[in-house]
């Protein structure tokens, strides 16, 4: 097997010319020594080329070719010192970058865990499956992690622009990496990738309660005639415009009776919210107190994610730890209503 290589060549530190030493002070050599070594450093770690450095260093191509190969003719220490900002302004950025709270890793709550055992079976069986949760309870972190970690499977979101039938392909098609522009082709296509093989497939339907009545029958064709698992995922509307439909009695009745499983509630909020808690090492009580508060709201683990890393981004702007003031101005400028 031939194994792709990088199309980017390793840069390295140039000979400079005999002129270039000679027309310029020693200093000015040093300087140029240091700042080069840093720039070729960078571009060797994000694969950028030279005319890639001179362009988010807003130098022209030939006058950083000339300095970063150490043929320079005109005043160094201009470029020296346009190249030193640029590449302070990198690095300011990429502390500040590194200093951004991230959230925990994927965190099996309950609802995670439930969540992920309907998409297992929905691939495995190649069944119709529904999770209609509450927003911010999870649904779509584990979707994620799932479609992440197992062979097979895709995650697909739909929005109010895509919610038709052939709004709905077009997403599919770009998740699926299918190249296919003729309409008529293009249920076929998406069907031939959705195939069963091995284990099953999976797609996975995210914020599905957007979708049309028709759009539903469409991806229950999928499941029928190529065998492919399909979890719809969304509030507590998904599917129910559909079944309520006044269209086809006979094409709602496929659909309402096609669900092999449909998760429609949380076993513990309390407990789920209480290990996304733990998950970010928080442990003081006012804490926890104020973002167990912060569960009872719609929208609950998303709220405390969100909120808990908003606050961490001021008390490290202010070089202090994270405290319940800092919670409840995060949570007050997102403007989500009071806590009792």
């Amino acid at each position: 097997m031939i194994k792709a290589k990088s199309t980017t060549p390793s840069w390295t530190f140039p000979t400079p010319a005999p002129d270039f030493l000679q027309r310029h002070s020693q200093d000015e050599i040093e300087q140029w020594r240091k700042l080069l070594t840093r720039v070729i450093d960078a571009a060797n770690a994000n694969g950028w080329t030279k005319a890639e450095v001179a362009r988010r260093a807003n130098i022209k191509d030939g006058t950083f070719s000339q300095w970063s190969n150490g043929n320079y003719p005109g005043v160094l220490g201009n470029i020296s010192e346009q190249v030193g900002n640029w590449l302070e302004a990198l690095e300011e950025s990429a502390s500040i970058a590194a200093s951004i709270p991230v959230s925990p890793p994927f965190v099996k709550t309950y609802v995670g865990a439930d969540v992920y055992n309907v998409l297992l079976f929905t691939q495995m069986t190649a069944g119709f499956t529904a999770v209609t949760l509450p927003s911010g309870s999870g649904k779509t972190t584990t979707a994620r992690h799932f479609c992440d970690t197992r062979p097979h499977a895709w995650l697909a979101t739909i929005s109010p622009n895509t919610k038709t039938v052939h709004g709905m392909l077009v997403e599919l098609a770009a998740e699926l990496d299918i190249q296919e522009h003729n309409p008529t082709r293009l249920v076929r296509a998406i069907g031939r990738k959705l195939q069963r093989i091995g284990d099953g497939t999976l797609l996975v339907i995210d914020e599905a309660q957007n979708l049309v009545p028709d759009a539903v029958n469409q991806i229950r064709h999928f499941v029928d005639i190529h065998k492919c698992g399909v979890a719809l995922l969304g509030n507590e509307d998904t599917a129910v415009s559909f079944i309520k439909d006044k269209g086809s009695v006979a094409s709602r009745a496929q659909v309402a009776t096609r669900f092999d499983r449909r998760l429609k509630r949380e076993r513990d909020p309390v407990h789920d919210a209480a290990v996304l808690i733990n998950a970010w090492k928080i442990d003081d009580d006012d804490c926890v107190k104020f973002l167990h508060n912060i569960a009872t709201k719609p929208g609950a683990l998303r709220n405390i994610d969100r909120t808990i890393k908003a606050a961490m981004m001021a008390a490290l702007g202010n070089g202090e730890d994270l405290s319940l003031n800092y919670l409840v101005a995060a949570w007050r400028n997102r403007d989500m209503g009071d806590i009792a």
